[in-house]
């Protein structure tokens, strides 16, 4: 079967009912960020998710009446930003076999106005790549964020790229059926059975909020569960 950008937007679209994807052949608006400028900045040393992580802080600030703690924000902003490739490529590939390019330039995204984590994508390339070639280009673009990334706390090398690893694979969950799961989870080297994250948001920083069910901290659903109260979901696919 032969995919076209067009037709895997139209089948990504479908998939998440958080996530709307289209294709487009330059930014669609004003308040659209393109991955590739987005980049650009971070790695010639400017901060471009400020003003993102400090919607988030105050948000939370404002809900908790607290100084809220930056790791936070800082660890959800890098999830959010990464699942934007991982998402497109990882649901693609669990679906088709193949993906829409995911390069930095190929790529922008709108946030949710009071939320704040990506509701919209863009598919700015009408190239479609083979699954070898979208693991490169995952890896490629998830790596120039994660290692330019300098949000003002420590973040380790396992929380960085645990991130790309949990977006990626609860992607490939999302399906029903998703008949090229398997082969795309090899290529990525993500192992589809695993129930524990590997990287944490640090939600659990928050007063009264418990870990989420899949955290690293919690080395089974049962203990998470036996921690008390409601589990919070923090994976892009369990919005």
């Amino acid at each position: 079967m032969t995919y076209t950008a067009g037709r895997l937007a139209d089948m990504l679209d479908g998939q998440v009912s958080w996530l709307s994807v289209r294709t487009a052949s330059a930014l669609p608006g004003p308040e659209w960020i393109s991955c590739a400028e987005l980049l650009a900045d971070q790695q010639n040393g400017g901060d471009p998710t400020y003003g993102w992580r400090k919607a988030l802080e105050d948000d939370y600030g404002r809900e908790y009446d607290i100084e809220a703690p930056v790791q936070v924000a800082a660890m959800f902003v890098l999830m959010w930003y990464v699942s934007v490739p991982s998402m497109v490529a990882g649901l693609s590939t669990a679906l088709a076999g193949v993906s829409p390019d995911v390069s930095p330039a190929s790529l922008a995204f709108r946030r949710h106005p009071t939320a704040h984590y990506p509701t919209d994508v863009a598919l700015l390339s009408p190239d479609v790549v083979p699954l070898a070639k979208a693991v490169e280009q995952v890896e490629s673009h998830t790596r120039a964020f994660t290692d330019s990334y300098r949000p003002g706390v420590k973040l380790s090398s396992r929380q960085r790229l645990g991130a790309v690893e949990d977006e990626l694979r609860g992607a490939m969950r999302l399906p029903e059926e998703a008949l090229q799961a398997a082969a795309a989870a090899e290529a990525f080297h993500i192992r589809l059975d695993q129930q524990i994250r590997t990287s944490c948001c640090f939600v659990y920083a928050l007063p009264n909020v418990n870990p989420c069910a899949g955290c690293p901290r919690v080395r089974s659903t049962q203990s998470a569960k036996a921690v008390g109260g409601e589990p919070v979901p923090v994976t892009s696919s369990e919005r």
